[in-house]
This record gives C-alpha cells, structure tokens and sequence, in this order.
C-alpha cells in the first residue's frame, strides 16, 4: 500500500493527528499528558512550529499547528520519537507505541481555523470523558476561554480569537459560546480532499493543482506556500505596471485605487492570512475581507479598475508557476 502524499511547505497550516498502535493508549496517566505537553514545548521550540489548537485523548492526539519552515515530517518524527521512547522506558514496554507515521492534513485557515479548534476541543465530550468540557485540562480550551495560562508556549490564539472580536474578553466570550453552540459538531475532516487538505473551493483547486505536477513523487518537500505568488511579488508587479512609488500603495487615502488592488490580489492569490495582510495594511481582519470584496464589486461597474485588475492577472500568469483560477478578472 503506497504511504499517503505529504506535502510539505512553509507557513502551511495542519491538522495533525497520531493514534496508539492496534488503538491501545498512548497515555496511561496524567503524568504521561503533562510530559508530552513538555516534549511539545521542546519541539515546538526546536522547529518553530506555531500551535493553535490540541487535544490529548487516551489513544491518540490532535493538533492544530503552523510550519513557518518546511519540516513538519522532521518535527512530527522528533515529537512522536521522543516521546514514545521515554514511554518505553517509564512503562517498561518494547515494540511500537504509534500506529504508523503521523496523520496530517493541509488546512485552509480563513475557512476552517475556528471550526477545525472547536472540533479539537469537543473530543472528550464526544468520548464521554468528562460532563463539562472545563473540566478536561489536556486540551487548549481552557486556555482560549482564559481560565488559565497556556501550558504551551507557542500557543497562538490571537488568529482565531480575532475572528470573533478585537476585545480579548469579548472574544474569550464568543469563542466559548460558540463552541457549546456546536457540541453535535461533524468531523470537518470529513469533508477534506483525498485526506490530504481541507479548505475552499479555490485551495482545493491550487492543491490538486499541484498534486497534478507532481507526478509519481509521494513525497514533497520545501514546496514554498504551493507555487503562490509572494507579497513582494504582487506589490512589486502593481508598482511597476502603473509606475507608482510602492509607498503610495499603502497611503491610507481615500480612493486609492493602488491599495484596493493590492489588498483584492493579496487576499485571492497570495498565501498570506487575512490577519497577515491587516498588519501590512493597518486594518483588523474583518476589513481586509470587506476591502476586497468592495473591489470586486467595484470592477463590476468600474471598466477601469477591471482593465488594471485583468492587467496584473495577466502578468501573474506569466510570470509565476501557480496556475490562476479560472474566475480571473
């Protein structure tokens, strides 16, 4: 049986997932949670990977990470080696405590990161280990409703808590909410391509995409952000094409229609967050969304912001490996 395609790329977004061989448990005790919550911090920190989410069942584990560089095999292996060994040596056992390699699928994060969390820290409602979901603390919940300080360092909330509120109480708040609104949640993974990403309909594509290129390689390394165009690309195309200063691109000034395009074609073809493209910009998450869709309606009674939209696609085109999706301007 061939081994499931792995891609692997930087500031790519997983769900990750490993299980007990022949479904036995990985933890026999809370003393065996709290030291792979340790070995996490320590590869965590070793292969700078941003976590967002966890959960650690009896026999198994999810996560919810980022890899700002393309090692997700390198810091699983880490991850799971280190902690398998010390559980051999602690429970006296030989053999295989995994059931084969780690589980991961790519994640579209605009679409999937607040769903994707709150079906992480259901799992021990849905076993039925625990009435009240506070009362499991081997999961980052607690951590997002703000009963307590993180117990991984490289815990970032920041990206799903602002989807609800720029107030951290407010969000706190939401987020809790929203997540025993959707205590029947369905397995979002279930709805993933092949098992291999999950996301929009346009992430899907780009990922088939490059599955299409890659031929009979099963596994794929340092594939930087699938063959999408970089931010400095797009603003250096829109700053040639139209011959304006790049620092006008981002003058906040009203009917600047440089920033609106940059911000349109940042948001559909870059592989930056809506959160990343706020911070280059200076506007929360919620108004680089609202920007873009603006603009897209715009060129729609606008010839001119469709001619330069159509402009820049074009050199896109030409100029990058990606293939643009068939709804180009």
């Amino acid at each position: 049986m061939a081994r499931a395609l792995r891609l692997s790329f930087e500031n790519a977004f997983y769900h990750v997932t490993a299980r007990g061989i022949r479904k036995e448990n990985i933890f026999y005790s809370d003393k065996d949670k709290k030291v792979f919550l340790d070995k996490m911090n320590e590869t965590f920190d070793k292969y700078s990977f941003v976590l967002y989410a966890y959960c650690l069942m009896d026999n198994h584990y999810h996560l919810f990470i980022k890899t700002p560089f393309a090692n997700i095999s390198q810091g699983m292996h880490y991850l799971n080696t280190s902690y398998a060994n010390w559980f051999r040596a602690k429970h006296k056992l030989m053999g295989t405590i995994f059931q084969g390699r780690y589980k991961s699928i790519l994640v579209d994060e605009d679409s999937y990161a607040l769903v994707l969390s709150a079906y992480i820290h259901l799992n021990p409602l849905r076993a039925g280990m625990v009435e009240n979901i506070e009362d499991y603390p081997f999961s980052s919940f607690l951590d997002y409703i703000g009963k307590r300080s993180p117990l991984v360092r490289r815990l970032d909330m920041s990206l799903i808590l602002n989807m609800l509120s720029n107030d951290i109480k407010q969000s706190q708040k939401r987020y809790q909410q929203f997540v025993m609104e959707n205590v029947g949640l369905k397995n979002p993974l279930e709805k993933s391509y092949k098992n291999i990403a999950l996301g929009n309909e346009k992430f899907i594509e780009r990922i088939k995409n490059k599955i299409d290129s890659l031929g009979q390689n099963r596994e794929v390394s340092r594939i930087k952000d699938v063959s999408l165009p970089s931010k400095e690309k797009i603003i250096d195309i829109i700053s040639k094409q139209f011959r304006v200063e790049k620092d006008k691109i981002f003058e906040k000034r009203r009917g600047n229609i440089y920033r609106k395009l940059t911000l349109y074609f940042l948001k559909k073809y870059s592989a930056l967050s809506l959160k990343q493209i706020g911070e280059l910009f200076d506007m929360d998450y919620v108004a680089v969304s609202q920007s873009a869709k603006r603009f897209e309606n715009e060129m729609k009674k606008n010839k001119i912001a469709l001619k330069m939209a159509k402009e820049v696609a074009e050199v896109l085109k030409k100029g990058n490996k990606c293939q643009m999706l068939r709804h180009d301007p």
